[in-house]
Order: structure tokens, then C-alpha cells, then sequence
């Protein structure tokens, strides 16, 4: 399985089930961002982390894949998705929706644009989590001290960091920098995370930090 990020809380999984393939992204943005959005990309599968479509670059996407946008569990492409809703006081965006994905053996729960910590609820609804996929860089989302809390709740074995300050955004967001001073981890840059179940970390968190693709 790879992980990319495009920036905000968009990520690309890529990941193979049998001979085939397939290709998962999450929260397409539009340019009104600041930020390019790929006009390359052919999901198989689309998640949104709330139910309003209109905050999100459907047209972005030179085919029309499948898109998740309300709570309930699908199977697309040999990969599984558990859209869990997270009631919110915003009238706009009734439900914001976390999500536990299941691809190649392992557990990613995404957090997409998540804009208070996790109730004890929600965090067992999450289940067991080995790469969470959260955002850290404050604005109108969570916090970078507000991440840490629900990594310590979650307890996930990798941390993917989400919507921190690039150049180009227009948003004012809190660096990668500023969120990991506030967890004791181990922590990895890269372009990508390329990694397979047996890659797994087993005694202490990593937080790998990516490059925008």
C-alpha cells in the first residue's frame, strides 16, 4: 500500500487486492484553496468527511468513481470503508464523517477535517487503528495539542499528519514542526508512505511526515 498526500486532508491510497488495483481519495479541494489540485487522478473510490458535496472539487477526477458521503459501510475495490458520522453543531454540515478504512490487511482511520477531539464513543466506534490520518495544523479544525489527545485515545501505531501549512495556502494553519514538538514520537519524512502489514511498527509510535505530492 502507498499513501500520498495532496494537501489539506486529501489523500491518495493506492493499494492491490489479488492481481488488480485500486485507488482510493479523500476531500478533493479547489483552487479557491490556494492549492493546484491533480487533473490526473482516477479513484476508484471517493471519501468525504461530510455530507455536503459542495465544499469539494467533485469535478476534479478524469473518470467518476464511486463516492462515499454518507455514514454506512462499503466494500469498492477490494477495499472496505466504515464511514462512522460525528454529529456536529454546524446546521451546514450536519454530520462530519470519520473514516476506518481496511486495505491489505491493515486498519487507517481518517479523520478528514474533524473540528473537535473524539468522545470516548467515537473513539471506540474507530476500533483498532494502525495509521491514523489526522489534522494538526489548528484553523477550523483540531489543534496540534488537540491531535496529540485523540493519538493518545486511539492509540494507532503510525500518525499521518493532515491540513498543516504548505506553501501557496491561503488558510493560516500551524506547521508539521509545531505538532510534532507537541508528540514524543519518532518521526520520518518522505514523499510517500510505502508499507505492507509486516511493516508495521511494534514498540514505539511513528509519525511520518509527507511532502505534497
Amino acid at each position: 500500500m502507498q499513501i500520498f498526500w495532496h494537501g489539506l486532508s486529501c489523500v491518495r491510497i493506492e493499494a492491490s487486492y489479488g492481481d488488480k488495483e485500486a485507488t482510493l481519495v479523500t476531500d478533493p479541494y479547489g483552487s479557491d484553496t490556494g492549492l493546484r489540485f491533480p487533473k490526473t487522478l482516477k479513484p476508484d473510490v471517493v471519501a468525504l468527511t461530510h455530507q455536503d458535496r459542495v465544499g469539494f472539487a467533485m469535478d476534479a477526477f478524469e473518470n467518476e468513481p464511486f463516492v462515499i458521503d454518507n455514514p454506512g459501510e462499503y466494500e469498492v475495490s477490494g477495499m472496505f470503508d466504515y464511514a462512522i458520522p460525528v454529529r456536529t453543531a454546524d446546521e451546514k454540515h450536519p454530520h462530519h464523517m470519520m473514516h476506518r478504512f481496511e486495505v491489505e490487511g491493515m486498519s487507517i482511520g481518517f479523520l478528514g477535517n474533524l473540528k473537535r477531539p473524539l468522545t470516548d464513543e467515537e473513539v471506540a466506534k474507530l476500533g483498532s487503528i494502525d495509521i491514523l490520518l489526522l489534522p494538526v495544523g489548528g484553523g477550523d479544525q483540531i489543534t496540534a495539542k488537540q491531535a496529540v489527545e485523540i493519538i493518545k485515545l486511539v492509540e494507532p501505531r503510525m500518525v499521518v499528519p493532515l491540513a498543516y501549512r504548505v506553501e501557496g495556502l491561503k488558510q493560516e494553519l500551524g506547521t508539521a514542526d509545531a505538532f510534532c514538538k507537541e508528540l514524543v514520537c519518532k518521526r520520518q519524512d518522505a514523499n510517500k508512505l510505502k508499507i505492507t502489514k509486516k511493516d508495521l511498527p511494534s514498540d514505539d509510535l511513528v509519525v511520518t511526515v509527507l511532502e505534497r505530492a
